[in-house]
């Protein structure tokens, strides 16, 4: 029988416990997969960052014609720097121009691989950043040439993540547009070097006052170092920190081949030497600077500061700084000139053939008072003014021959157009009838006035107007014989001018030529003809006359110039509160005038006392190296008597209407007709005694107001 178990089923293994192997296995493959999908979606986000970073960028294109704000600089003729202004100092230099130490000492400083590597250094900038990140050291380099080019040029300097990414990505998109030459150009011209220069030639100016080719290892290698931190190395304020700094591009330099050993050695051992010249602003010539300086702003605007402006000004600096000694040694002697005194001065001088102001000094002190007196203040001309009379008078047949009564008289209401007026000579000195050039020769108020008055006011006020004074301001009345309107220094050098440029006015030129820097001839004087204010013959008899108050008048101490050539005339207004010499020699034309900016009076000071030694002083220098001018006389004038008339009256025509103080051999009119000899007209005795005195008040407050003595 078979024997088996009713119910039963097959036998199975048992499944074990599950350990911790198969949970690790599940987590990693969970992790792996959050990492990658973090990677994906990191890569996601950093390629739309980096995608939205470069989208932003701006272009590169305008780098192309880069031209950095330059500053306005003046210049005299001769090439000398008087100013240069800005907020910046800059010189843009090619970099063709730029040495090669220069070059070299910049690589081995800042970015030696910069020829080799890309637009960024990937070790450097690992470097850096374990520093910045890793550390929390923030500021370490790592920047390459092109990275500094985009971060000078296009970003702030913040130091955030996305601005270092900007930079990196705008280094790679500067690097796709322009060569490694160009990009170092860029930044030799635009890094900053501190003492508000950018770029390596105005810093070489700054620092070490010479270009850029003349600059020594040691020096080239102080410039290269400062990039770095212009405050921290400046060898201005941190000698020994710029010693230690330059000392270390130097050994870069060395490294690289850049200096042998034996050069290496020279300039390490070498104490930085800077400039002693003084810093560029104003330099030389304040007044003449200050002057151009408004004359541009006038034409450009603010764009003045940024165009890189040249101008070259008419001043010729070694008449400029006699006509600055001359000024400061007038107003210094004696104890004169103090902060509380005040006393004021202004030379200008003139090339009477062209208009070119050779030299200004507008004044005592340009730090302490800018105002520009030689081209700015109106003042009384007093009797520097009587040549424009008696050059009216000419034009009238008063000529020097004739005689005027210099006794003293009382003018009528009828006469003056106002009250009485009894005007003096200085020193109450009268000689009776005397020819209208001794007149000029001895500064004679009585006859001044007397041929004003003969020649009528508004005819001498039209003719002196001719010479560049303003109408409006030197009105038609009888005291304008004695300088009581108004004029500038300049104005009134202008008008000697016309008497030694044969009666040609040249309009008076600061300016000769405006270039921009790199961008050609902006403006260019060109020699004009002038405008002829009187005939020559006008202009030859005033000059001879002009010469015999040099020769034998109140200009005597002008013959200390010993120019046979020299001719002028002395100025003291009313009341001594202005003095003046005006004259000329040689072709040039030159005014001096003193007095204070309140007027008051000098005291016994006269413009042949205080003006006319300044004037002196001065034009031995201007005159030096020029030959002195013989004049002959135009065909249109003769001789009569000894002395010039104009030829038509020799030949016959008469001066009509004659008052009785004027006796001349050309009176249409018998009785007023007189020959040299001093023979009175009929009814007209010489040194006849004079009419009677108005009220003596009256006549003392008409003295004060036009009294001048000399």
């Amino acid at each position: 029988m078979t024997d088996h178990t009713p119910n039963s089923t097959p036998e199975t293994t048992p499944t074990p416990p599950q350990g911790p192997a198969p949970r690790r296995r599940r987590y990693f493959r969970t992790l792996a997969g959050l990492l990658v999908g973090a990677a994906i979606a990191g890569g996601a986000v950093g390629t739309w960052t980096l995608q939205r970073i470069w989208t932003q960028l701006p272009s590169v294109e305008p780098l192309a014609v880069y031209r950095p704000a330059l500053p306005l600089r003046i210049f005299s003729r001769d090439g000398e720097l008087l100013a240069e202004y800005g907020v910046e100092r800059r010189e843009f230099v090619p970099l063709e121009r730029i040495p090669p130490l220069v070059r070299h000492a910049l690589l081995a400083a800042e970015d030696a691989q910069f020829y080799t590597h890309g637009a960024v250094d990937v070790g450097g900038l690992a470097r850096a950043t374990f520093a910045n990140v890793v550390t929390g050291q923030p500021g370490q380099g790592g920047s390459t040439i092109t990275m500094q080019v985009a971060r000078n040029f296009f970003l702030t300097r913040d130091k955030v993540l996305s601005r270092k990414l900007a930079e990196i990505l705008m280094s790679y998109k500067l690097e796709r547009a322009y060569s490694k030459d160009k990009l170092l150009e860029l930044y030799m011209n635009e890094i900053y070097l501190g003492e508000r220069a950018y770029g390596f030639a105005a810093a070489s100016s700054v620092y070490f006052g010479k270009p850029l080719d003349a600059l020594t290892p040691g020096e080239a290698a102080v410039l290269a170092g400062l990039p770095k931190a212009p405050s921290a190395f400046n060898p201005v304020v941190n000698p020994a920190r710029a010693t230690t700094r330059r000392n270390y591009v130097l050994g870069r330099m060395r490294a690289l081949g850049y200096l042998d050993e034996a050069a290496y050695r020279q300039a390490a051992g070498a104490p930085i030497a800077l400039a002693t010249t003084p810093p560029p602003g104003i330099v030389a010539a304040p007044y003449v600077a200050e002057r151009a300086r408004r004359m541009m702003v006038e034409r450009f605007h603010d764009d003045a500061y940024t165009l890189g402006l040249d101008v070259t000004t008419t001043i010729a600096m070694r008449d400029q700084r006699a006509a600055e000694a001359s000024l400061q040694r007038a107003l210094s002697r004696g104890g004169r000139r103090d902060a509380k005194d005040g006393l004021e001065g202004a030379l200008v001088s003139i090339d009477a053939a062209t208009g070119d102001i050779l030299a200004l000094a507008g004044g005592a002190d340009f730090a302490r008072n800018a105002f520009d007196h030689a081209l700015q203040a109106y003042r009384q001309p007093g009797s520097s003014f009587k040549p424009f009379v008696y050059s009216a008078a000419l034009e009238k047949g008063m000529f020097p021959g004739v005689l005027i009564d210099d006794t003293q008289r009382t003018l009528s209401r009828d006469e003056t157009g106002a009250n009485p007026w009894r005007p003096r000579n200085f020193g109450n000195n009268y000689e009776g009838f005397i020819p209208v050039r001794r007149g000029l020769m001895r500064s004679k108020n009585l006859v001044a006035v007397s041929l004003m008055q003969a020649a009528q006011p508004d005819f001498v006020q039209q003719h002196a107007a001719r010479f560049g004074f303003e109408p409006q301001r030197n009105p038609a009345s009888l005291p304008l014989a004695l300088g009581a309107g108004a004029a500038t220094p300049l104005q009134v050098a202008s008008a000697y001018a016309v008497f030694a440029n044969q009666g040609v006015r040249m309009e008076p030129r600061l300016v000769e030529s405006v270039r921009q820097r790199h961008g050609g001839v902006l403006f260019d004087a060109q020699p004009t003809a002038g405008v002829r204010a009187v005939s020559e013959r006008n202009a030859f008899v005033m000059d001879s006359m002009l010469r015999d108050v040099v020769r034998h008048g109140t200009a005597r101490r002008a013959l200390a110039l010993k120019r046979a050539d020299a001719a002028g005339k002395t100025g003291t207004s009313n009341g001594s509160k202005d003095v003046w010499f005006a004259g000329y020699s040689s072709g040039v034309a030159s005014v001096v005038w003193m007095g204070y900016d309140a007027p008051r009076s000098l005291g016994r000071a006269t413009g042949a006392s205080l003006a006319l030694p300044v004037w002196v002083d001065y034009m031995k220098t201007a005159v030096d190296g020029r030959q002195a001018i013989e004049r002959t006389p135009p065909a249109d004038v003769a001789l009569v008597d000894g002395d010039y008339v104009y030829a038509e009256y020799a030949g016959g025509k008469c001066t009509p209407t004659l008052p009785p103080f004027v006796r001349s051999p050309f009176a249409c009119d018998a009785a007023r007709r007189a020959s040299a000899d001093g023979d009175a007209p009929a009814g007209v005795a010489a040194g006849a005694p004079a009419p009677p005195a108005v009220d003596a008040a009256e006549r003392a407050r008409v003295l004060e107001l036009f009294r001048t003595e000399d």
